[in-house]
């Protein structure tokens, strides 16, 4: 069995050169960059004591994934399927229509017995191959 230490070196003597984005926790803003595992984590002690940030306020790690994992815009291009709007998928405001999750509407259908668990009737929906789905 390989412990941690043994990985951690693992992982650093293959990527030496990997850039890393210091950041902080609060608002993903970057506060720095550094080459290396051991540089950044350097790095990011230096700027919390700098700046007299708690250690859970300032995290580390690799560009790439920063960038690919962030849920604000970082900057480049955005194709036009990311600007269109999700469908939300479920029943609607009004009860009368229900949404799937591949995009799909169909006709809510109430029954007459009610739920007392819920506080309503039980519902359900028939997809276009004619298949009832229980939504509750």
């Amino acid at each position: 069995m390989i412990t941690f230490l043994e990985l951690k070196q693992i992982f650093e003597t293959y990527n030496t050169s990997a850039q890393f984005v210091i950041y902080s926790t609060k608002n993903r803003a970057v506060l720095g960059s550094a080459v290396g595992f051991e540089a950044a984590k350097e790095k990011a002690k230096q700027i919390r004591q700098q700046r007299n940030l708690k250690f859970d306020e300032v995290s580390f790690m690799t560009s790439k994934r920063f960038q690919g994992s962030s849920t604000g815009q970082q900057g480049g291009s955005v194709d036009a399927a990311a600007q269109t709007p999700k469908k939300q998928f479920g029943v609607s405001g009004d009860g009368r229509t229900y949404t799937n999750a591949r995009g799909e509407t169909g006709r809510v259908d109430y029954a007459r017995n009610y739920n007392p668990s819920k506080g309503r009737r039980f519902r359900g929906a028939y997809d276009k191959d004619g298949n009832y789905a229980d939504i509750d």
